[in-house]
């Protein structure tokens, strides 16, 4: 690769190379084997890539003259088949230190075989390339080495140990350093070389014709006729009927006058009374003009460009003016003299076309040293670095950044270098500050810095939210009161919405300056509205006012029972309290199968904390409600409860470990062991201690051994199973009673040592 002046590929080789050693390297120290498994697929990577370039370069004949081909590919295969194997061994098996060690022991195999093959790839590269890609992962290195987290800051939560309080500087609205200002209008000419918009030019009236240009002269009417020709280099061209004809120095205009003249001539009928043939002169390829762009170009020189180009499409055929050149005083020399100035500023800002200024052969654009350099900075539409003149002034620069933005402070900030006869120790810089009327009398010079402050940003506002039309945060005026405000929100003129108001109480939050608390101001609706405004509260900026709601004006839900009742349906609540034999009452009464015991009564699960924990059997958690367990009708219900009264089922039902589960019927005065037997009994994984009782109104009554549950119509027995217990180990039983007799033989030994 090296005979054969290589060296792009190759660097890449080196570079994704070098990284397969890095991130191996990096794999044998990894913290965990998540990070273990994330260094060696990097590597595992960036083989394959170096495997590709090698691919690439062999098929290219690059790596023809290289001895041991097959050997530098065998040696990358084996390098990828090893990272993979120990990536996919890793990942499938529950990583153990025994084999997590090992697996950093196959990467050791992995960086000898990777040592090998760099050195073996990487024998065209330069010894100066080497080192300096050596230098630059030490750089890093040391870099990695020196980050270290601030002593402020605690390690294992990253928050900082102290409250740090950074004090509002006036400063920081202003960048005087200048830095990030980009200087005005030279952007104009970048990235243009590639569209070729000279093309779209209209002819100019004034064009010269000249060596080079194409004309295409059209007869109509009755003579037809089309020629092309090709000015010479005397300015002529030859028609074998009209003979030669000198367009030297002639425009456009001039040359279709003078066109008709000669051809009318030969062709008469062009100059009859009226005229029966008509001539048409118009411009096909055109030749290009050498123009010199000299100065503070870009890219200085003599450019072919088009000959329609003027100072600004031919600086931007020429690749643009440095930074470093004016904008200002652009010159234009043809035979020894400036024959035309151009200021881009009134084209660039105002959109007026400088005139006079097409370029013709051998002219020479130069473009002088920019003569001053003003930063305008802050509180202007378009901060950047400008270009002044002779007789221009602190106002004109500010005009030409677009003029100051609304939040723009009164004064204006210039920091003006010191002639060298008046600088001393203590600078060169001197400020001063002047309002926008001064300004238009202070000249500009040269390395001026104007800023302008950034007024202060102040939170004019109030908030209003609570029950009211339109919530919100609003502008705070000098005056303002609270009834002015409930205006802006919406107001309370509606009654209905009135209604849903609560008069008695709302509330104005108010900041505290010597408190961290905000202090509340309790507030009487009615008053503010009742008494013409006299009781109106004026409002703070930073207010919040708070509008309670009226809780009892807005519509509570229904309650809903069905079942074995004469009138089901949904009922709403006609006090706070009322009670589940009062809407039992207000739905007919029960009817005459129903399970008086056996009503179930479901309840939103809002009201109420029922965790994934807790038992969905128990607590019939369904459709976001949860049972509730009763044992009178005086319990208080609550918006939104369902009432379920079910029919008299005359069974009892039986479940858990028992030889037959399922229902049985009910016996009045039977107990719970009636039930039991009558399911075939408890079976072995059955707990004879852990029996409950569910009744049909969902209270729990477990099974005591004082005391056995009441079993009623509809009434759920479940038995439990038995908690699991581990076998009976009599080697481990005899290892723990050797041990006991061992430690107590050892206790007393010792205390007749001690005696």
């Amino acid at each position: 690769m090296e005979n054969k002046k290589e060296y792009v590929i190759s660097n890449q080789i080196l570079r994704s190379r070098t990284s397969v050693g890095v991130n191996v390297r990096e794999a044998q120290v990894a913290k965990s084997t998540k990070d273990f498994i994330a260094k060696l697929s990097i590597a595992s990577k960036e083989n394959r890539e170096t495997n590709y370039w090698l691919r690439f370069l062999d098929k290219n004949g690059y790596l023809s003259d290289y001895p041991n081909q097959k050997t530098l590919f065998d040696q990358s295969e084996s390098i990828i088949i090893l990272l993979t194997t120990i990536i996919k061994s890793t990942k499938g098996k529950i990583i153990n230190q025994k084999l997590y060690k090992r697996c950093l022991k196959h990467t050791l195999y992995v960086y000898v075989l990777l040592s090998v093959l760099i050195l073996s790839v990487l024998s065209g590269q330069s010894i100066q390339e080497l080192q300096k890609l050596k230098a630059e992962y030490e750089t890093i290195r040391s870099g990695q080495a020196q980050l270290q987290l601030p002593t402020e800051v605690d390690v294992t939560t990253g928050l900082p140990r102290k409250v740090q309080l950074t004090p509002y500087r006036f400063e920081d609205d202003i960048e005087m350093e200048g830095e990030g200002l980009k200087h005005f209008g030279y952007d104009f000419f970048t990235e243009r070389d590639t569209v070729p918009f000279w093309e779209n030019l209209p002819t100019p009236a004034n064009y010269q014709l000249g060596p080079g240009d194409e004309l295409v002269i059209s007869l109509w009417g009755e003579t037809q006729l089309r020629e092309t020709y090709t000015i010479n280099r005397e300015g002529k061209i030859y028609d074998l009927k009209v003979g030669l004809l000198n367009l030297g120095g002639k425009n456009v205009k001039m040359a279709r006058s003078y066109l008709r003249d000669q051809f009318g001539r030969i062709y008469a009928t062009l100059k009859g009374k009226p005229p029966t043939t008509f001539i048409d002169v118009s411009l096909g390829e055109l030749r290009s003009i050498n123009v010199n762009f000299v100065g503070e170009v870009q890219y200085p020189g003599v450019y072919p460009v088009h000959p329609f180009s003027t100072v600004i499409t031919g600086l931007i055929q020429a690749g643009g003016v440095d930074t470093t050149g004016t904008l200002r005083t652009i010159q234009v020399k043809r035979n020894g003299k400036i024959v035309s100035k151009v200021d881009l500023y009134d084209y660039l800002l105002k959109g007026n076309f400088p005139h006079n200024i097409q370029l013709r052969d051998q002219d020479i654009v130069v473009i002088p040293v920019r003569g001053s350099t003003i930063e305008v900075d802050s509180a202007v539409v378009n901060q950047g670095i400008y270009e002044g003149i002779e007789g221009e002034t602190v106002f004109d620069l500010i005009q030409y950044a677009g003029g100051l933005i609304p939040e723009a402070a009164d004064k204006i900030g210039l920091s003006r270098i010191k002639p060298m006869g008046e600088r001393d120790p203590e600078g060169i810089y001197e400020g001063h500050y002047i309002n926008i009327e001064n300004a238009k009398l202070i000249p500009i010079q040269n390395g001026d810095r104007i800023a302008v402050h950034r007024l202060f940003k102040e939170n004019q506002l109030v908030e209003i939210i609570g029950q009211v039309k339109v919530p919100g945060v609003y502008f705070y005026y000098n005056g303002m009161t609270l009834k002015a405000l409930l205006d802006l929100g919406g107001g309370f003129e509606d009654s209905t919405f009135w209604k849903s108001v609560y008069h008695d109480q709302a509330e104005i939050i108010r900041r505290n300056p010597e408190s961290r608390y905000e202090n509340v101001i309790k507030v009487n609706l009615a008053d503010i509205y009742n008494d013409n405004g006299e009781k109106d509260i004026p409002l703070q900026n930073l207010d919040r006012v708070v509008i309670h709601a009226n809780l009892n004006y807005f519509e509570k839900d229904n309650i809903y029972i069905s079942g074995e009742v004469n009138i089901p349906g949904a009922y709403p609540l006609i006090s706070d309290d009322e009670t589940l034999e009062s809407v039992i009452g207000r739905a007919g009464d029960l009817t005459g199968k129903a399970l008086k015991n056996g009503i179930s009564i479901y309840r939103d699960i809002i009201h109420s904390e029922v965790t994934s924990v807790q038992s969905e059997v128990l607590l019939n958690v369904k459709d976001r409600k949860v049972r509730v367990a009763w044992k009178n009708e005086s319990i208080s219900l609550m918006p939104g409860d369902s009432i379920v009264v079910k029919e008299i089922p005359g069974t009892v039902n039986i479940s858990g470990q028992v030889y037959n589960p399922g229902l049985i019927e009910f016996r009045k005065g039977k107990r719970l062991k009636y039930y039991i037997d009558g399911a075939g009994g408890v079976t072995e994984k059955g707990n004879q201690k852990s029996i409950v009782v569910i009744y049909a109104n969902g209270v729990v009554s477990p099974n005591k051994w004082y005391s056995t549950p009441k079993i009623e119509d509809g009434a759920t027995i479940i038995v439990n199973e038995k908690p699991p217990s581990e076998p009976f180990d009599p080697t481990e039983f005899a290892n723990t009673t050797l041990s006991l007799l061992s430690s107590l033989v050892t206790i007393l030994v010792l205390s007749k040592q001690i005696i």
